[in-house]
């Protein structure tokens, strides 16, 4: 399917290959001796307290330290992630009124600290959302039933083909072989000659300087797209960001991204998982193992019969997320036309972000194109729109409380660990660093499975609306259960839906 968008996509990931292996061992060196050069031009007692922190800092980490750190988080976090699971599967309904109380209670500290510290308009829109979600979470009561029975059968789901972890997990490693590929290739290709021009230095005329030509504009865009089209990455630049060689040299590749979501591969990651749930609908015998069947064709076919779709949807998020990004940059410059734009752009950019990971689930679920996956999704929404929105706002605020609790946990487990290091060696500073570690790693694992969880429970509701009958042939007891709270939810339904939008809101 839209086979021209998975050429496109294979033939930019070789000559981004290419790029890097011919231009970026070059401009590495160049670049590695320009900055040893300025090192040691710099001031003396400069560079003696540079040696002095860089000391300080290898004593306070000893390789002892990081070991246990990381390994005390690599232990803790999947152990924390498999008991949530039984926890949550074991306490849905409680846990998802739960979340929805601890928004209002966030909100109101929020309000209350604002008003404490004389900021009065703050404090009033806490206050207002606050209001807003009791009202939200007090409409949705018989709502939470429904969504509690997605959410265990997507742990059920997952538990039975944690192979999907697997993926997910590979998934991330390819994300970062990706961006050591993409820095390389970048670096080198923006330092050729026909990439830069020089321009005359308005603050001082003596003086030249070196910035992209509009040939090096346009190759710079380009790979900011590739990077958003396999990745969607948070990298915020400094405020006197300017498109000069050196900010490309000395700013953007010296930017560890930090990677939130991805487009291409975490896609074929939601089409895998999406193509197990169906399995497990319709053929529950062949998802019922670690690595099944299920697991294993759900994935080749993601990642060959249904990739171009994959690749057709990813790109239109990249573009529109570029967009947004050089319009972020060129609203620095002023101007209220841009500001509405941008803020145009962002909404519509989430929105399209929401309906493509409903797109993917019919692509792994039934082989869609984009085009026909996307009029199937329009459909769902036109009929059950309510319905599905509610029910995934419910699950996803559940699942993002417990991976961030779960972060936490892990951090404070490696904190205990660094506090017996830090006893040890007799070195202060690692407690915070210890903590710091074990959050992240925390995170990332935990948002392996609470992502897993999500992709899994869209899922079950595209399948229940497609095909509720087909659940009570191979899975009565779930089927009973959904049906019962399917009927007590969803008597009469009206009034305005609040659903999060990429870090937004939106009312329907």
């Amino acid at each position: 399917r839209d086979r021209g968008f998975a050429i496109a996509f294979i033939t930019h990931l070789v000559a981004l290959m290419g790029l890097a292996l011919s231009f970026g061992p070059v401009a590495w060196i160049h670049a590695t001796d320009t900055s040893s050069d300025s090192n040691e031009n710099g001031n003396d007692y400069h560079s003696q307290q540079e040696g002095d922190t860089t000391s300080d800092i290898s004593d306070a980490a000893p390789k002892d330290f990081w070991y246990v750190a990381f390994t005390t988080a690599l232990v803790v976090s999947p152990v924390l992630s498999f008991l949530a699971l039984t926890v949550m599967s074991r306490n849905a309904i409680m846990l998802i009124k739960a979340s929805l109380w601890v928004s209002v209670v966030l909100n109101g500290v929020a309000a209350a600290l604002l008003f404490a510290t004389a900021q009065p308009v703050g404090g009033t829109i806490f206050a207002i959302f606050g209001v807003f979600l009791i009202w939200y979470a007090r409409c949705v009561q018989k709502r939470i039933p429904y969504a509690a029975a997605n959410l265990t059968t997507a742990i059920t789901i997952l538990q039975n083909n944690l192979g999907i972890v697997l993926i997910a997990l590979a998934s991330m490693v390819g994300l970062l072989g990706y961006s050591f590929l993409w820095r390389r290739a970048l670096f080198g290709t923006l330092s050729l000659d026909v990439m830069q021009e020089i321009t005359i230095n308005s603050d001082s005329p003596s003086q030249e300087q070196s910035a992209l030509s509009l040939v090096g504009g346009f190759v710079g865009f380009l790979f900011v797209l590739s990077f958003h089209w396999t990745h969607q990455v948070t990298a915020q630049c400094r405020d006197d960001m300017v498109m000069r060689n050196d900010f490309f040299h000395q700013k953007y590749l010296t930017l560890v991204p930090r990677i939130i979501e991805s487009q291409v591969i975490k896609n074929v990651v939601r089409s895998t998982v999406s193509g197990v749930v169906g399995t497990f609908w319709f053929f529950p015998t062949e998802a019922s193992s670690f690595c099944s069947t299920a697991v294993v064709h759900s994935f080749i076919r993601s990642t060959t019969y249904s990739l171009g779709s994959i690749c057709f949807g990813s790109l239109i998020v990249a573009l529109l997320h570029a967009l947004h990004r050089s319009l972020h940059i060129a609203q620095r410059n002023g101007g209220i036309l841009r500001c509405i734009v941008h803020c145009i752009l962002a909404y519509i950019e989430a929105l399209v972000q929401y309906f493509n990971k409903w797109t993917y689930i019919y692509v792994g679920l039934y082989g869609y194109s984009y085009i026909d996956a996307g009029k199937r999704v329009a459909n769902l929404f036109k009929i059950r729109g309510w319905q599905t929105i509610i029910a995934d706002n419910l699950v996803n605020r559940l699942l993002g409380i417990t991976s961030l609790t779960i972060g936490l946990l892990t951090g404070l487990c490696a904190l205990f660990a660094a506090f017996v290091i830090e006893e040890s060696v007799s070195t202060q500073g690692l407690i915070g660093i210890g903590f710091v570690v074990g959050f992240f790693v925390g995170l990332l694992f935990s948002g392996v499975f609470m992502g897993l969880l999500s992709s899994a429970v869209d899922a079950i509701i595209v399948c229940y609306a497609e095909a509720p009958n087909e659940l009570h042939d191979s899975h009565p007891a779930i089927a009973q259960k959904m049906h019962l709270t399917w009927s007590e939810a969803w008597g009469n339904l009206s009034g305005p839906v609040v659903l999060g939008l990429g870090g937004g809101l939106g009312v329907v």
